[in-house]
């Protein structure tokens, strides 16, 4: 009987010629992944090895250690439901345990070294761990189902691994930096990338690896809390303006097509002008730019959905309005509305670096992608390229990562575009 464990580009059988049956194709992606794979932990190594803070070897092995382990596991429960596999569950389980005694052994080296935030260096290892597992179980579970949807699952998968890949790098980033983000003339100003400083100086003498490391959380803030509370605002607002319909629907829908007739990115610098600088404040004028989004697809949906025979024939039975909305009506605009929140985490963080680039984001001394790349912009015309570029690069990837992601769930989740 054969025996099938699938995951990413691999499919293993009982078969005694089965590795003649790959084709170039599937090594060529497999050896790919695997040298990717490789480079990225020997460059997460590295930056462990020079840490300014002595522990990001702990953190980076403490991390992988217990994403494989709660893989594992994930698979060990996972048997249990599928008699045909190639190691039973006390094979998996003994997998499990002993890369769980390795954390258990690596880890607690750590705490000889008295970190001077230890909250803070279980704080990370966890969060990266959480962070790495979701990764291991796109490549490993995610991309076997998404691969069915052809080029569309690709990309979602490719989006996916973009982001969380800048998130874990987000969330260990102060225990793998090899300087002070903020400590001005630890090198040469606007010194070039060399082997001291892989991508130069700024010109203040502060290690740019180091700020395009730590940038990211900044980043990352501004545009989750921006999309959050566009969401949490628009799709409510959106469903209960359109089913009532009538005058409150009408005068709702005024306003936000007022809104939504300002360029984004002048509204948001009106908002922003007028609250201050600040995480909160720049989410906040991100947010009113974009919640007519929300509003406008939410409403053009429930405008449809509310005339289609079952939902009348819950009105006719005597379902209460909230009941309809949120059995028949929510589980249908949701689909649409997720994918209008992953693009616009994209449209978030460049209008964020936006804000700061005209100086009205964040304080300056915060690290962050959008004033490196304000400031580089200064000096560029005396040749000092890295200073912008690299954050720039970054801020590329991770609005990259998103327009993938919605780009791919938009046709996965939309069967007219499949077709």
């Amino acid at each position: 009987m054969a025996s099938n464990v699938s995951g990413i580009f691999f499919h293993l059988s009982d078969t005694k010629n089965r590795m003649k049956d790959y084709s170039r194709k599937w090594w060529l992606a497999v050896v790919s992944l695997a040298a990717f794979t490789l480079a990225l932990v020997s460059v997460l190594i590295g930056l462990a090895l020079t840490a300014n803070s002595g522990l990001g070897l702990p953190v980076v092995v403490g991390t992988f250690v217990i994403a494989f382990s709660m893989l594992l596991v994930w698979y060990v429960f996972k048997i249990r439901y599928s008699s045909n596999q190639m190691f039973d569950r006390k094979t998996y389980l003994r997998l499990a345990g002993s890369f769980l005694i390795l954390a258990t052994a690596v880890l607690p080296v750590s705490l000889l070294t008295s970190p001077s935030n230890p909250i803070g260096f279980w704080q990370a290892v966890v969060t990266g761990a959480i962070t790495l597992s979701v990764m291991l179980f796109l490549i490993y579970e995610g991309y076997p189902r998404l691969k069915d949807y052809g080029s569309p699952g690709i990309l979602a998968t490719a989006g996916l691994l973009i982001v969380f890949a800048l998130v874990y790098m987000t969330l260990i980033s102060d225990w793998i930096i090899p300087y002070n983000p903020f400590s001005i003339n630890v090198g040469d100003l606007r010194e070039p990338p060399n082997p001291d400083f892989p991508l130069g100086t700024t010109s203040l003498g502060q290690d740019m690896l180091s700020r395009v490391i730590a940038g990211g959380a900044t980043m990352l803030q501004v545009a989750v809390l921006s999309v959050v509370v566009c969401f949490s605002i628009g799709v409510p607002v959106g469903l209960f303006s359109s089913y009532r319909g009538g005058n409150l629907d009408k005068g709702i829908g005024l306003l936000m097509d007022s809104i939504f007739a300002f360029p984004g990115l002048v509204l948001a610098i009106a908002i922003s002008a007028m609250l201050g600088p600040g995480v909160v404040n720049m989410a906040i004028a991100i947010a009113v730019v974009y919640i007519p989004s929300y509003f406008r697809i939410v409403r053009s949906q429930v405008m449809t959905i509310k005339e289609l025979p079952y939902v009348e024939a819950a009105i006719v039975m005597g379902a209460k309005d909230r009941y309809i909305l949120l059995r028949y009506i929510l589980p249908n605009v949701l689909p649409s509305s997720i994918i209008i929140m992953s693009i616009n985490f994209a449209d978030a963080i460049l209008t964020a670096a936006g804000l700061t680039f005209v100086g009205l984001g964040l304080p300056v001394d915060i690290a962050d992608w959008g004033w490196d790349l304000t400031l580089g912009f200064d000096v560029l015309i005396i040749g000092a390229w890295w200073i912008s570029t690299f954050p720039g690069i970054m801020i590329v990837l991770l609005a990259l990562g998103f327009t993938l992601t919605g780009d791919g769930l938009n046709e996965i989740l939309t069967p007219k575009l499949r077709e």
